[in-house]
């Protein structure tokens, strides 16, 4: 695959025999070479995009070109390539996203919108793709495999099949079909899942993976299924395995998880690490603006003792090789000059970014020229008005309980693991209803289905830190149904109420008022705003949020409570489910 397929290789040749002049040199660099390691003092010369020679050269040489460019002696190297990321999480719309991270030194990204999908179907991802080719970012999509993630245990906006799939596939701009969620079904060649992924096969496509602690003959299946990758490797011994197994590997820090020191262990031990790449999957505004996107990523990387060198050629290299780009990811003749220069491998910020040999960012600043793009956003279901009030978010006890009733408990992140673990134990009632006051560490749970059925569930979680007041969230992985953490009913519904009134995002409401509002008013997911203006609006929802837990909240912490395909014990609009069976589990004890 080739990120500019319409070269003319005349110009570009006539250009490297300096028969006409190039459109610019990019001179008195430091070149770093992926291929071998080098760091060589150099310049380099583009006509239409293209890099057409990479000279050895003085300082103010300026070659055969129109313009000049003076590195100053910095590093030249090739774009960031961000191998698997959700743009939804970063509450911006594809647009605003590409100007907050494109001076960073990110000039493609590899996007799976199954969150726009789950919300409003095939329309969600043209909405995502057109959206994004307002800027010079290249962000291809991956063709969404699990809407929703499984049928039957969740209800989102939209049900792909292989035929929904197969037809993204065929779109410009649509790279492969993104991560593998099912891996259950998968792994047992569900008919569902096994046709979403001969889709693929038959058209020769990447197939991402992801299947989060999957070792031995189950690893093993779902390679065989098609799956090249996966960015959910928990431990080191995983990641070590899934390496050796032929899977290309991407390490990550994201605003959800981070499992970056592990992984870096595992790589550690390798003899090579062409099959590594690196990605921040979910990662919102605010993480983006103040700390950056993939560089932030390496720069953590650097600090737990990994090879900068390394790290840039896994951020570049290897994830051009990764989707099978041919022309991406060296600074080499032949490949699109997308490029960005650096006073220190560091994991800093770059001086200037070009993407197709034009200048994007400069100093931390987007300059580059905008392109126009219809791009309409989908309708945005909130379709809960049969929820009328606080009473809709009491949990009423089994008929003839006692003072206490055996329900089943979700442990928020138990035993400091990143998944939630469900355990049947003794809770208090009173007057038909489970009554969690005299139990500060206890929470209600609720997920309200927000797509037209009509259905929510209510459930008990314990130890997510919540101290009163509730947390709302239509930011819901993956079925983006609204959620909610909370110590009272009535705070509950006021947080609902102000999201239902906002068209999705976040709110937090204690005591009867409501403390803060995200509004994300595009699918729920996303605000029309950007990053500057945004980011304030994440903040103040953070700080309301943490004025009534116990430091442990942060944003995300609930956001993949209602993901069935996860291990461990999760709760949907369809009730409590088993992640690694893939059943509903009762929410009360049988006979108790």
């Amino acid at each position: 695959m080739e990120a500019e397929k319409r070269k003319d290789r005349r110009r570009l040749l006539a250009a490297a025999n300096h028969q006409i002049p190039c459109d610019i040199t990019i001179g008195n660099a430091v070149i770093f070479d992926v291929f071998t390691g080098a760091l060589t003092p150099g310049s380099v010369d583009i006509l239409d995009g293209v890099i057409v020679s990479v000279r050895e050269s003085a300082a103010g040489d300026a070659g055969y070109a129109r313009t000049y460019y003076d590195a100053a002696g910095q590093f030249l190297l090739p774009g960031f390539i961000d191998t698997h990321i959700h743009v939804e999480s970063t509450m911006m719309i594809p647009e605003n996203f590409a100007r907050a991270v494109l001076p960073c030194g990110t000039t493609t990204v590899m996007t799976d919108p199954h969150e726009a999908a789950n919300v409003a179907g095939t329309a969600g991802v043209r909405f995502m793709l057109d959206n994004g080719r307002k800027t010079p970012l290249r962000q291809y999509v991956l063709a969404p495999s699990c809407v929703p993630s499984v049928p039957g245990l969740e209800c989102s906006g939209a049900s792909f099949g292989a035929s929904e799939v197969g037809r993204l596939l065929d779109l410009p701009g649509v790279a492969g079909i993104g991560e593998v969620m099912d891996y259950v079904n998968v792994c047992r060649d569900e008919e569902r899942m096994h046709s979403i992924l001969q889709e693929g096969l038959q058209r020769g496509a990447f197939i991402q993976g992801h299947a989060p602690k999957l070792m031995g003959e189950a690893l093993s299946a779902y390679i065989v299924a098609g799956p090249e990758s996966d960015h959910e490797c928990r431990s080191r011994q995983e990641c070590a395995l899934k390496q050796r197994l032929g899977m290309h590997v991407n390490l990550k820090s994201s605003s959800l998880s981070n499992h970056l020191a592990e992984n870096l262990q595992a790589v550690k031990t390798q003899r090579w690490m062409d099959s590594v790449s690196i990605c921040t999957d979910d990662v919102h505004a605010r993480k983006l603006l103040e700390e950056g996107h993939i560089n932030r990523v390496i720069r953590e990387a650097i600090s737990y003792g990994a090879d900068p060198m390394e790290l840039y050629r896994c951020a570049t290299y290897n994830a051009a090789r990764e989707y099978r780009f041919r022309d991406l990811g060296a600074v080499a003749p032949g490949y699109v000059a997308d490029l960005q220069l650096l006073k220190a491998l560091d994991g800093g910020m770059p001086s200037a970014v070009f993407v197709g040999g034009r200048l994007a960012a400069r100093d931390g600043v987007y300059c580059a020229e905008d392109c126009s793009s219809p791009a309409e956003p989908p309708e945005n279901p909130m379709r809960l008005e049969y929820l009328t009030g606080p009473e809709a978010f009491r949990l009423p006890a089994p008929s003839g309980a006692g003072s206490t009733a055996e329900a089943l408990v979700i442990h928020s992140k138990y035993q400091g693991s990143p998944f939630n673990q469900g355990f049947y134990e003794q809770v208090p009632v009173r007057d038909g209803y489970v009554d969690i006051s005299s139990q500060p560490d206890l929470q209600y749970c609720c997920v309200c289905n927000r797509y037209g059925t009509g259905r929510h569930t209510v459930g008990l979680m314990r130890n997510f830190g919540l101290k009163r007041g509730a947390l709302a969230a239509t930011v819901a992985h993956d079925s983006h149904n609204l959620t909610l953490i909370y110590r009272d009913p009535a705070d509950a519904w006021l947080a609902l109420d102000a999201l239902r009134r906002a068209g999705g995002g976040f709110a937090v409401a204690d005591g009867g008022k409501l403390l803060a509002v995200l509004p994300l008013p595009v699918l729920g997911l996303m605000s029309d705003r950007p990053a500057a203006e945004l980011v304030p609006q994440i903040a103040a929802v953070e700080e309301a949020l943490a004025s009534i837990s116990d430091g442990s909240c942060y944003l995300l912490k609930g956001a993949t409570m209602a993901l069935p395909v996860l291990p461990g014990t999760l709760i949907t609009d369809c009730g409590l489910v088993d992640g690694p069976t893939q059943k509903i589990l009762p929410l009360f004890s049988a006979g108790r």
